[in-house]
């Protein structure tokens, strides 16, 4: 009875201390808010975890969770992930005894920024996603948005571009659903600045600014923090687009928002940049390191591991240029193991790249080319989990990988040019092959395979343009060699740009650049009767055919004909000549399209009709034997091509007017006739150019201006119309290098038809007809000819019709050899 009593004695007096303990833990979350508001972060989540022991000890589970939460959330703005995470479980663990599914999910949330700030990836991918599907079922969209967003970076951290590109749209498209709630500017612009800038990892300049255009119209909807962000990106994309000192106001205004927000992880990124804009573009080296110290420093303190890793590599790179190659080696071997912990596969070929060069620094080549492979490696996993659209120019800034490896090859005492023609051609045209149906983890063809492909006659040049320098490749059936340039690549740039000028004006001022290149890129190269030229960098904008060959006075096309390839791997073996019979089409063309003075998509050009277009294209059709089609005026009209009626035709023409868009390629268009006498005007766009079904073209040839030009992707090359008729499924191309007059282009083809109906392979039609300008005295000038290059297989002639005629001379022909056998029958035998 006794013990009892004593029991129930306790009992009250616990009772009694509960409701005491519950009495003074009143909620001051109110206080905490504007202590955070005014940035006293450290006392906010002081009076948080009073507050929380206090709920703790009144058995106050809703309060306790509260204050757990917003404990949690306030240190990850401190950078004190590891008490974010604690403070999280520990809410979590409260809010499930509460069945408070909805703020589990806000804490779930927590520990993945938390964990990702940590590097800790798996994990945090994980937390978001248990986040994301409690916020799915209880239909809070505007979580569901932030979530997805937040599970894209996690995917973009990685190189997992495609899965954080599916991420984001998929955050977009739920905030299109919603376009009445009050949250959704502002994770619109969330959504619009992540999609911007996995445009810019992916080198699509144009995309990304498109975007932060959209994001400049609809300021205001974003929290300090983001606004920051979105600052950050559009320096860095500025930065890249050739303006340092409005990055670096980028930058800094960016950096000066994150240090108000309390956002490490933001100031960490600014702190990065500023630092690679200083060192790299305004080679402010010491003020360089200052950034990128600071930067590690902020790291370290918040247990940032992907801000570590970033800081600690560029710090390196930077004491590298001030050759303090030991301290250079620790911070980016430091920085490759923290990104390999991490899984961080970007910085990871970036961390083997800086030590690759600090090697080649030291003199030591082995290690060096052991660094470069391993970086490749790594590239290549990366960019073989893309999809198609989104390899174009993955590469772009990747090349300096490629090109410090092939660099150092290069200066070997007896360089390897089967081994450097495997790295080249890595490097080459990856995105036309994978069009045309190679894997992205296809090998390239060794340097033998290549040399079966061509004819005794022929010499192929696989040019190789680097930062530091530059070669020509040579290959032949029987041989090969290469030969490094004298020249800088800086020289060689300016007097590819001199020729690209000199050669579309007057005079003779052309053939000293052209000798000058020429004695550059075809030094040490064999002769032959037939040339093919694989271009790189700026030697896309040449005409080969104009260089004069070293030792003489000769140009080029003098010597022997040429044609353009994206790639050596785009050699094919001689096939014999194919015949078409006479009811089949030959020709199909277009020209003449009608022009409207009030045509938007013309921008500046003010179309002037083309007076010798509808003459060429009749011209050349009378020129062949077999059957044309031709579409002229009004009747050229875009969905002729579009509904796959030009199946198995091997010359396809257009001559009309064009333009092209050195920013976005897909933007490129050849001027149509419209289907709708209603419209004025049509196109057909370079991006719909690549779902055209044009296998069995074996000619397809633009008569416009600019056609072969585009925007030079490094690696990958011009983005020009003469690669999407080759991705079509078009054998050859015949496109120009600059502007074209009318009549003397219209002369030009009827030259080159005469030439292909003769039966000449199309390289030699092309050198035949240039030669007649040539020797003309009138059209001589290299303007009026020099710029129709032809790109693809120039090495085969066309199919060639046979004629009525002759159909209708078999059955005579037969009748004549079955009456001379009877008569041979008939003779006497011995």
């Amino acid at each position: 009875m006794a013990k009892g009593n004593r029991t129930g004695i306790v009992r009250l007096a616990t009772a009694l201390l509960i409701v005491a303990a519950s009495l003074s833990a009143r909620p001051r979350f109110d206080e905490a808010l504007e202590l955070q508001r005014k940035g006293r972060l450290k006392e906010a989540r002081e009076l948080l975890q009073a507050d929380a022991a206090e709920f703790r000890a009144a058995a106050d589970h809703r309060n306790l969770a509260r204050a757990l939460s917003m404990s949690g959330r306030i240190s990850l703005s401190l950078g004190d992930y590891r008490s974010a995470i604690l403070d999280a479980r520990q809410a979590i663990d409260v809010r499930r005894g509460l069945k408070d599914e909805t703020g589990i999910g806000e804490d779930f949330n927590t520990l993945g920024l938390a964990h990702q700030y940590l590097g800790n990836y798996p994990e945090a991918l994980q937390n978001y996603r248990q986040a994301l599907q409690i916020d799915q079922a209880h239909g809070d969209a505007e979580g569901a948005v932030t979530l997805l967003n937040n599970i894209g970076n996690i995917f973009f951290f990685q190189g997992h571009y495609l899965d954080a590109l599916r991420s984001y749209q998929e955050a977009l498209d739920r905030v299109n659903a919603a376009p009445r709630e009050p949250w959704n500017p502002w994770r619109r612009q969330l959504t619009t600045a992540n999609l911007a800038t996995l445009y810019q990892r992916l080198g699509r300049e144009q995309a990304a600014l498109e975007l932060y255009r959209q994001l400049a119209k609809t300021p205001g909807a974003m929290p300090a923090d983001e606004q920051a962000q979105l600052l950050l990106n559009e320096g860095v994309l500025y930065r890249r687009m050739g303006d340092p000192v409005k990055a670096l106001e980028l930058y800094r205004a960016s950096q000066a928002l994150f240090a108000t927000s309390k956002h490490r992880d933001g100031e960490i990124g600014a702190l990065r940049n500023t630092g690679i804009a200083l060192a790299v573009d305004l080679h402010d080296l010491s003020g360089a390191l200052g950034a990128f110290g600071a930067a590690l420093k902020l790291a370290r303190e918040s247990s940032n591991t992907r801000g570590e890793v970033q800081a600690g590599l560029y710090r390196g790179e930077t004491l590298r240029l001030l050759r303090r190659l030991p301290e250079a080696a620790r911070d980016s071997q430091m920085a490759l193991d923290g990104a390999q912990k991490a899984g961080l596969a970007e910085e990871q070929w970036k961390a083997l790249y800086a030590l690759g060069r600090i090697a080649e620094d030291e003199g030591q080549a082995a290690r060096a080319l052991d660094d470069y492979s391993k970086a490749i490696e790594i590239i290549e996993s990366v960019r073989a989990g893309l999809r198609l659209s989104l390899r174009s120019e993955f590469l772009a800034d990747k090349r300096d990988v490629y090109d410090s490896l092939i660099a150092l090859r290069l200066r070997e005492s007896a360089p390897s040019v089967p081994e450097i023609f495997r790295w080249i051609e890595r490097s080459r045209a990856r995105t036309l092959r994978e069009r045309l149906g190679a894997a992205p983890t296809a090998t390239d063809p060794a340097l033998e395979a290549i040399q079966a492909r061509l004819a005794p006659d022929t010499v192929l040049l696989d040019c190789w343009m680097g930062s530091g320098s530059s070669a020509t490749l040579w290959i032949t059936a029987s041989g090969a060699g290469v030969v490094r340039h004298s020249a800088p690549p800086g020289q060689i740039h300016d007097l590819v740009g001199q020729l690209d000028a000199a050669v579309q004006g007057t005079g003779d001022a052309w053939r000293g650049l052209a000798r000058a290149l020429g004695d550059q890129v075809l030094a040490g190269v064999p002769r032959r009767a037939h040339v093919i030229v694989v271009p790189d960098g700026p030697l896309s904008l040449v005409p080969f055919e104009l260089l004069v060959i070293p030792g003489g006075n000769a140009l080029l096309i003098e010597r022997s004909d040429v044609a353009y390839l994206p790639s050596a791997q785009f050699v094919a073996p001689p096939a014999r000549t194919m015949w078409l019979l006479p009811w089949r089409r030959q020709l199909v063309a277009f020209g003449d399209p009608p022009v409207s003075p009030d045509d938007a998509l013309g921008g500046a050009e003010r179309w002037q009709r083309l007076p010798a277009s509808a003459a060429e294209v009749r011209g050349i059709a009378h020129l062949l034997p077999g059957r044309s089609e031709i579409h002229l005026g009004a009747d050229a009209r875009k969905r002729y091509l579009l509904d796959r009626r030009l199946a198995g035709v091997p010359l396809l023409h257009f001559s009309t007017h064009a333009i092209v868009d050195r920013e976005n390629p897909d933007r490129s268009r050849i001027l149509l006739a419209p289907d709708s006498p209603a419209m004025a005007y049509d196109y057909i766009f370079q991006e719909e150019v690549f779902g055209l079904d044009l296998k069995g073209a074996a000619l397809v040839t633009v008569s416009a201006c600019d056609t072969a030009r585009g925007k030079v992707i490094r690696g990958e090359g011009a983005q020009a119309f003469s690669r999407a008729f080759l991705a079509a499924g078009a054998s050859a191309t015949v496109t120009s290098l600059w502007r074209v007059a009318d009549q003397p282009s219209a002369d030009f083809m009827r030259q080159l038809y005469y030439f292909l109906a003769q039966g000449q392979s199309k390289a030699q039609a092309l050198r035949s007809a240039k030669l007649q300008f040539l020797r003309s005295g009138s059209l001589a000038s290299p303007r009026y000819w020099a710029a129709f290059v032809l790109t693809g297989d120039g090495w085969n002639p066309c199919p060639r019709a046979i004629g009525w005629g002759l159909m209708a001379g078999v059955p005579v022909a037969l009748l004549a050899v079955s009456a001379l056998l009877a008569r041979l029958l008939r003779l006497p035998h011995k």
